[in-house]
């Protein structure tokens, strides 16, 4: 019996990006464990991850390419070789290019898989065509918007301050679920005296102050800290005229929310709000970790910049939020340096949150799906679906499983797990990277992203050797090019991971060289250079409905292994409940102007009273052909086109 050790890194799109040692036993893997050295994941994984060769070694995982031989939906496939389906995906790129422009081809891809290679590097053949592409939309893109109005950039602390912090504030996050790590950093930081506030709609934590806040009222709350800050002379002057561009226009902006406004407005106690505005004068150094949530609704990235103006005003200079701005260099990964100048001018940029209207303009003949389960994961369900059944759009979807979206696909390829390719790894929480080595063979005939499409562009008479190099040379060159790596591949061999060089905390890239409390690169995209509290129009829906992913679950992935596990449930306040006539257990229907869901009640004390909550991710053909996002519009916002998917209300009531 040979056995091996492997360091492998979890590549879904989480928080923690977990490093573990996968143990091999005559080419099987048969142990998960986490690294004992890694200063975040702390050598303990996930409840996702922890079972994770379950997904690995599903019977359900694809084993060979697939071309569609019925209907668009119906699951109606025979098996083909590689050698036929790339013929065969060529010869329609190629033909759609001749007749439409390689601007009717769109790839189609998020962070499904955040691996280096497979995300960044696989983009290569895409750049080199010239396709239309899709801006990153669905999930942070406004907040990071945001951070770049006011820092110039959107890296954020570290999360390895956690421990000496001594007030940490998860302001719409779910540390439990969402950031296990980083919430057990927190726990370790309270029992060593750390005041601790959970600001959130939902109550997710056991531990801390949680503030019931009416969701999409962040900013205002922000707002309403801010002067009473100021108006009290609870600031750090020196701080902020050595800082901060127009604190005297933003003292203005900010009087008008006195405590008792706010209170109004986010149904928070006067007492509480002042509480949480002098503890983060008085208590420091503070850490506000800043969830993704608050920036799913129509004023979104609003409320992210005007909360991230809070920390200088007591001292401090950033919030965390996502700390993938670091210099490092995927711009060669994608392979901007190969680009065609005239096709990176020409490029079209679609917005992939609304990729049902894209698809019903008709402007797309192509569709190549990787990393991503649109038809689950977007909003607008039926929208998106309508376009995928059209005929006039061929489809290519690579994944592991026979997901919602491969149903509307013309050909199916199989997918890798993790275990099975080499990669490396960022994450936009901590700063280490770190190396996922190849620990078993790929499964049936399933291939990685970056070895299909170097497949593919040989197939397609391109210069594979120069777009697609062998993967250790691409990931050495990478290396060498990125600022933020003082280390080797070899390295990361050896250790498993290594630490970047974080960007300094009082670096702004902003026109100013500080932080712009008056934001000039705001009125520079034509967006109010102040921050402000917009209201949303009053819907005919009494209920604000909120999507967040079951604990084991992300996004999409997992909810086939462990659908027996998991209900298509909506939580509801029990005051709501008991006025509708709801009880535990009932199933109920939700409805809007875009579809009606049926969902089963779960009734809970711990989610504020006029607010609905659902899990999203869940496949559609697993829930009686519709998911969440059936419900949500596919409207977008100003701040970077992201999604609003928390801007969505529906009506709820008993079958």
């Amino acid at each position: 019996m040979t056995t091996q050790k492997y360091f492998n890194t979890c590549p879904r799109d989480c928080y923690d990006t977990c490093a573990m040692i996968t143990t091999v036993e005559d080419g099987k893997a048969i142990k998960l464990q986490g690294n004992p050295k890694h200063p975040i994941t702390q050598g303990f994984l996930c409840w996702k991850i922890q079972n994770g060769l379950k997904f690995v070694y599903s019977p359900e995982r694809l084993k060979l390419p697939l071309k569609r031989v019925g209907k668009k939906g119906t699951d109606n496939f025979r098996e083909i070789t590689w050698k036929e389906a790339y013929k065969e995906i060529a010869r329609k790129m190629e033909g759609v290019q001749t007749k439409h422009g390689a601007g009717a081809i769109l790839p189609f891809h998020y962070y499904g898989h955040m691996g280096l290679l497979n995300k960044q590097l696989s983009q290569r053949i895409f750049t080199a065509l010239g396709t239309s592409n899709c801006s990153p939309t669905i999930c942070s893109n406004a907040g990071r918007t945001a951070l770049q109005y006011v820092y110039g950039g959107f890296w954020g602390i570290d999360p390895e301050e956690i421990p000496s912090s001594k007030l940490i504030i998860f302001w719409g996050l779910n540390g439990p679920w969402s950031n296990l790590h980083g919430y057990n950093m927190v726990k370790n930081a309270v029992r060593n005296g750390a005041k601790f506030y959970v600001i959130d709609p939902l109550k997710t934590c056991q531990l801390g102050k949680h503030l019931a806040i009416k969701p999409n009222t962040d900013g205002v709350l922000a707002l309403g800290i801010a002067n009473y800050l100021i108006a009290n002379n609870l600031y750090d002057k020196t701080h902020v005229e050595k800082y901060t561009h127009g604190f005297e226009q933003f003292r203005e902006a900010a009087k008008g929310f006195d405590l008792e406004r706010v209170s109004r407005i986010t149904e928070l106690s006067v007492e509480d709000i002042r509480e949480l505005a002098e503890d983060m004068y008085r208590i420091k150094p503070n850490f506000i970790h800043l969830g993704f949530g608050i920036q799913k609704h129509l004023y979104g990235g609003e409320a992210v910049r005007t909360i991230a103006l809070l920390p200088p005003l007591v001292g401090g200079f950033r919030v965390h939020y996502s700390n993938t701005d670091r210099e490092i260099d995927i711009g060669f990964l994608q392979g901007k340096h190969l680009a065609n100048q005239a096709h990176t001018e020409n490029q079209k940029m679609h917005n992939m949150a609304q990729l049902g209207r894209i698809l019903e303009a008709g402007a797309v003949k192509f569709l190549f799906v990787f990393n991503t389960n649109p038809l689950v994961n977007l909003p607008n369900q039926r929208l998106v679906k309508n376009g995928m059944e059209s005929e006039d759009v061929f489809t290519v979807v690579h994944d592991l499983f026979l997901n919602d979206t491969c149903s509307y696909a013309d050909i199916v390829l199989p997918a890798p797990s993790f275990l099975e390719s080499f990669d490396i790894h960022v994450c936009y929480y901590h700063n280490h990277m770190s190396i996922n080595q190849k620990a078993i063979e790929p499964l049936y005939e399933s291939k990685p992203n970056y070895q299909v499409f170097r497949e593919l562009s040989e197939a397609l008479g391109l210069n594979s050797r120069d777009l697609f190099p062998p993967e250790r040379e691409v990931a050495e060159e990478f290396l060498s090019r990125s600022k933020a790596v003082d280390f080797t591949l070899k390295d990361l061999e050896q250790e498993g991971f290594c630490k970047m060089k974080p960007r300094p905390q009082d670096e702004y890239l902003t026109p100013s060289g500080k932080i712009e409390m008056y934001s000039q690169l705001a009125e520079k995209a034509n967006l109010p250079p102040l921050p402000g509290y917009y209201e949303e129009d009053k819907s005919e829906y009494p209920f604000q409905f909120l999507t967040v992913n079951h604990k084991r679950i992300t996004r999409s992935q997992f909810h086939n292994v462990w659908q027996k596990e998991i209900e298509p449930i909506v939580l509801i306040n029990d005051e709501d409940a008991k006025k509708k006539g709801i009880n535990e257990g009932d199933w109920v229907r939700l409805k809007n102007n875009q579809d009606t869901l049926k969902m089963k009640a779960h009734i809970t004390k711990d989610i504020k009273q006029g607010v609905i909550l659902a899990y999203g991710g869940l496949w559609s053909k697993l829930c009686d052909g519709k998911g969440a996002n059936t419900l949500i519009p596919d409207v977008v916002q100003d701040f970077g086109g992201n999604a609003t998917y928390n801007s969505t209300y529906v009506e709820i009531e008993k079958l």
